[in-house]
Formats: C-alpha cells, sequence, structure tokens
C-alpha cells in the first residue's frame, strides 16, 4: 500500500492541506506525525530557528514531536515554548525574527488537531501554503548531515516573558490597579492555562480561574459560547465578580460574560471594542497616535472586519467618520488588511481580535485586558452592551463533508433566491432588509449560514429559503 499523509477523502478538500486557518482534521487519521514530521523538514530553515508551542489535547505533544524531528533533521534550530496561547508563539516569532509552528485546532471537538505557521509574528502567506503543500504532495524530506542535525531548546519562560510584558504595556495599568476588578476566567483546560491568570494578575485583577488545569476533559465545549459557559455564568453569580472572560483551545480567542453572567454576544462586543478604540483615537489619548491612521491630515482611521460584521459595527465606526474594511473570513485576511490599510484594529464577531502593536495575530489574552480596562473606564458590560443597538441575526452550520463541498456550494449558488451574490468568500448579498452569507467551513464538515436583518419578519422568512437550499444541497 502506498504511503500517504492523508486518506482520499482529505485529498479531496477544497484545498488539500490548508483551510481557514492553517492544516486541521481529524488526529492522528487526517493530521499524522507523518505529515508533522515532512511539515517540520519542510517548513523549518537550515541554521534558523523553529519556535514549536501546543495546545493541551491529548494528540498535541504526537505532533509537536514530530515537528520537531522534522526540523531538526533539516538542521534547524528548534526552540519549544511548551504549552502556550498562539498569540505567544506569533509574538516570540515576532521578537525573534523567525518561523513558528502552533499544534493546536484552536475551538474544534478533541478528536481534531492542527498546525498553524507563523513567519516574524504573521500566519503565513497563502502563496506560501501553496508551496508547502505542493512539496507535501511530493513527499518532500530535507535530511541534513548528522553533524548539523539541529538542537532542541526549551524557552517557555521565555517566551511566557516576552508575551506578558507586551500585554502589560498595552494597557493603563494603574488605572486597574485602583479598580482592581474581579473577573472570572474560564480557561478550558486549554492554552490560555499558560498565561492568562498570571497575566490578570500582573494587571492588577483579582482572577478567579476554572476549567485550569490543562489537558482532558476540557470541562466543556472549546468553542466559547452561551450554551457552552454556563460554569462561568454561575461562578460569576457565585463570586460576585464584575464580568468573566473565556476562551477557546489556543487563547486567540475572547468571549465576554457581565456582571450578571450573561454572554454579551459576539456583535455587541466586538462593536463595544471597536467604539472604544475609535473614541481613543479621536481623544488622542496615551497610545492613540502610534494607533491611528498614519498621522496624515484628513486621513481617516480604518477598522478591518470580515462580510460576517454586522449593521450595528458599520452604524458605529460610520458615527466615528471612520473607515471599514470588509475581508473575506479569517484572522489572515483580517491581519494582511490591516498591513494593507495601515488600520487601528481588526475583529471578527468570532471573538478574535488582532490590534496593531499586538503580536500580530489574534489575542484572546490582550483581548481579556482591554476589556479589563475597559470596564475601568466605563462601568457594567451590561449597560454598556444596552447601549449597541442589536438587531436581528441567526446563525446555523450544515453538516457537509469536505469531499461534497465544492458541489454543495454550486448547487446553492444555482437557486440562490436573493440579489447576485458576491463570491468573494462563499456566497453573499447585501439587502435593503440586511444580508446574507452562506459559505464552507474552512476549519469543519459544515457550510455555515450567518444572516442578519433589521427586523424579525425579514430574517424568518429569508433564513428559512436559504437553509431549506443549503440543507438540501449538503444531503
Amino acid at each position: 500500500m502506498p504511503f500517504s499523509f492523508f486518506s482520499a477523502d482529505a485529498r479531496d478538500m477544497l484545498m488539500k492541506f490548508f483551510g481557514t486557518s492553517g492544516i486541521r482534521n481529524l488526529c492522528p487519521q487526517e493530521v499524522s506525525p507523518a505529515l508533522a514530521l515532512s511539515l517540520g523538514s519542510i517548513f523549518a530553515k537550515e541554521n534558523s530557528p523553529l519556535i514549536i508551542g501546543s495546545d493541551a489535547r491529548r494528540t498535541s505533544h504526537m505532533l509537536k514531536a514530530s515537528i520537531a524531528a522534522g526540523a531538526s533533521g533539516a538542521g534547524a534550530r528548534v526552540i519549544d515554548i511548551s504549552l502556550c496561547a498562539t498569540p505567544t508563539l506569533a509574538y516570540y516569532c515576532k521578537k525573534l525574527n523567525c518561523r513558528g509552528a502552533m499544534a493546536t485546532a484552536s475551538h474544534n471537538p478533541p478528536e481534531y488537531n492542527g498546525i498553524k505557521l507563523f513567519e516574524a509574528g504573521k500566519e503565513i502567506e497563502k502563496s506560501e501554503e501553496k508551496k508547502i503543500e505542493s512539496l507535501l504532495l511530493k513527499r518532500t524530506q530535507k535530511i541534513c548531515l548528522w553533524k548539523n542535525a539541529g538542537a532542541i531548546e526549551n524557552h517557555e519562560k521565555k517566551a511566557q516573558d516576552a508575551h506578558l510584558s507586551l500585554l502589560l504595556s498595552s494597557i493603563d495599568k494603574n488605572l486597574i490597579l485602583q479598580k482592581k476588578p474581579k473577573i472570572v476566567v474560564d480557561l478550558a483546560n486549554m492554552s490560555a492555562c499558560a498565561l492568562m491568570p498570571k497575566a490578570l494578575e500582573a494587571a492588577g485583577c483579582e482572577a478567579v480561574s476554572i476549567n485550569s488545569a490543562p489537558g482532558e476533559p476540557f470541562g466543556r465545549d472549546l468553542e466559547p459560547k452561551q450554551e457552552t459557559l454556563s460554569a462561568l455564568s454561575s461562578r460569576i453569580r457565585e463570586v460576585g465578580a464584575d464580568f468573566g472572560i473565556a476562551h477557546d483551545g489556543d487563547a486567540d480567542r475572547a468571549i465576554i460574560a457581565d456582571e450578571r453572567g450573561e454572554v454579551l454576544g459576539l456583535d455587541k462586543q466586538l462593536a463595544l471594542i471597536v467604539d472604544d478604540i475609535l473614541s481613543n483615537a479621536k481623544k488622542g489619548k496615551p497610545g492613540a497616535k502610534e494607533n491611528s491612521a498614519s498621522g496624515e491630515a484628513g486621513k481617516k482611521n480604518t477598522i478591518v472586519s470580515t462580510v460576517e460584521s454586522s449593521l450595528s459595527l458599520r452604524e458605529i465606526v460610520e458615527s466615528h467618520n471612520a473607515l471599514l474594511e470588509i475581508t473575506s473570513v479569517g484572522s489572515l485576511n483580517v491581519a494582511k488588511k490591516m498591513r494593507e490599510k495601515n488600520a487601528l484594529f481588526g475583529g471578527e464577531p468570532c471573538g478574535e481580535y488582532i490590534f496593531k502593536n499586538g503580536a500580530g495575530s489574534p489575542d484572546g489574552l490582550m483581548a481579556g485586558l482591554y476589556f479589563a480596562q475597559l470596564f475601568c473606564q466605563k462601568g457594567k458590560f451590561s449597560s454598556l452592551a444596552s447601549k449597541i443597538k442589536a438587531y436581528p441575526i441567526k446563525r446555523a452550520k450544515i453538516l457537509c463533508a469536505n469531499s461534497k463541498k465544492k458541489k454543495a456550494m454550486a448547487q446553492i449558488s444555482k437557486h440562490w433566491p436573493l440579489s447576485p451574490p458576491s463570491r468573494a468568500d462563499g456566497l453573499y448579498s447585501q439587502e435593503r432588509w440586511g444580508w446574507a452569507l452562506v459559505r464552507p467551513s474552512g476549519t469543519e464538515n459544515y457550510v455555515r449560514i450567518t444572516m442578519e436583518a433589521r427586523d424579525g419578519a425579514s430574517l424568518g422568512e429569508n433564513f428559512s429559503k436559504i437553509e431549506k437550499i443549503v440543507k438540501k444541497a449538503c444531503k
């Protein structure tokens, strides 16, 4: 039987190896040790560092070890930073100006795993992914002479200290020390355990941690959302906390719950942070100058979000006389557009936020500290969130095998019931009543539907039409 990194089903995926956020699939069946070994060999540069880290899945150590073996065998110096948040690895890559590989499947279920690749703090470009994919398909593996094999070092503390220093430099620590907010943080028994409790305490918060023992069982679904955060909500009420933070598997996301234990909602949460960032930029508060749009007279501040951005976000950006740049879903696309437009901030309505002077990729830890500062400045999140205008929004995900996604999207397009859609990222139509988006997930076996309307009747009527078409196409 010929050797293969991936099964036939995986080879038929829309992108053979890389999805929206690196490589991700069932592990070890699809994302195998052999794949990780070859990837480590291909991605590493001889005589140059490759930083490796992982989340707390049982298969992550296996993948990380395989990446390390491939990289060391190719002559690279391997720097292991152990259990870490993805932004910790991204920032350490930025600091050392080198490449990095993170073994994680983020918010996906435990049976999944994956590998995210970074260079100098940035997720690698799609063009680089294509080059790597071509080499993987050719089963390429670089092997050096024994005397050139790379050393493997541990920089766990150095990487964490570097990220902690960055986090603390991003906030008004004196303000937080004065208020000393009590915050419950749900670490999901995953990557956030490595640094977030320490970061909150160092910032001047009183941190109450739950799900704080790295490893299985994770205590809850790794995708933090209202229905999976009952323990966080209960703990907030029990201890009388000011608010709560929940992280996903690799801590590049942060979800906020108010003092009542109510999750703010992804759209309101993003609107709150954007409103504050734009307000600070206009007021010229400390840090605003370097975060504002290039300093050119008359040039507007810019925010980047995706095709999933809400009507309320668009209205808030407009109210500040700023620009909203829309891009395809995925932090790689958001970060790239931020660099192109010299944007203040980039965020997706999934809790992933990129700060201009931050790690270079989504940072759930920095987001959590930003909300701590926001609370100290403006008070209870229940009150702040109530001031954000909310429109009816509905999301659904329809099961669809990776091998069927291309055909399913063609069928959906053929029967699309709305105005002619943009195809930049799935199918997107903007209507007088709102907007609709249907796109294949880049990380899971689903086709996702997102729709927002100015009234419930329009939402119900149009969502029903779309959902029926998608379900039929995905059968």
